[in-house]
């Protein structure tokens, strides 16, 4: 799994970077920051591990399909 693969699973996901970022207790620049260069073994299994945990603790949560931010263009093309 490469640095693409991770981006392509939180999109597939609807997960945000801050919101890994936070799971793991490091600033969203930081994380950003890891994207620079090809992520190494223990940092995609640390991501991937929060990735699984976000899903959890929004698994439980019933309104968790009305909270998630739809792209800029989604809702830029709705008709009134």
């Amino acid at each position: 799994m490469n640095n693409k693969d991770i981006e392509k699973l939180l999109k597939e996901e609807r997960i945000f970077k801050w919101q890994v970022a936070k799971k793991l207790g490091i600033h969203e620049t930081t994380f950003v920051r890891w994207f620079r260069d090809e992520l190494t073994t223990e940092q995609i299994q640390q991501i991937k591990t929060a990735i699984r945990k976000i899903k959890a603790d929004n698994q439980g949560d019933n309104d968790y399909a009305e909270k998630k931010a739809y792209p800029v263009s989604a809702v830029g093309n709705q008709k009134q």
